[in-house]
């Protein structure tokens, strides 16, 4: 059974005709995942051990690309709707201090993108 989220939109969600609009499928996980990559380990005082680790395992401690590659591809890979990662580029953007990921990836129902996330 596909799993459906909200539709969120520069975090927030959408609504359209006066009701909450959904996704399903690889966008479904598309979204999924640039939300898991979002949010920080620590930052939702609901679930604290939910989110990426930025502040603990990246930021202020200089890891080796390949260690934050590592990271980021095991976070891609425990999504459900995630068959398999064909690759993970890492981009500094200088002028505003964020990164840009770029993740190859296939979903379950077979079809490849690529999903885009700026932190």
């Amino acid at each position: 059974m596909p799993l459906v989220d909200y539709q969120i939109t520069n975090g927030d969600i959408v609504i359209q005709n006066g009701d909450i609009a959904t996704v399903d499928g690889s966008e479904s996980t598309r979204q999924r995942i640039e939300q898991k990559l979002l949010l920080w380990r620590g930052e939702w005082f609901l679930d604290t051990t939910a989110g990426f680790p930025w502040l603990q395992d990246i930021l202020g401690k200089k890891p080796r690309p390949e260690v934050v590659v590592s990271l980021i591809r095991q976070l891609v890979e425990s999504d459900p709707g995630i068959r398999s990662v064909e690759s993970v580029d890492l981009e500094p953007v200088d002028s505003t201090r964020q990164l840009a990921i770029s993740i190859r990836a296939t979903y379950d129902d077979r079809a490849t993108d690529t999903i885009e996330v700026t932190i």
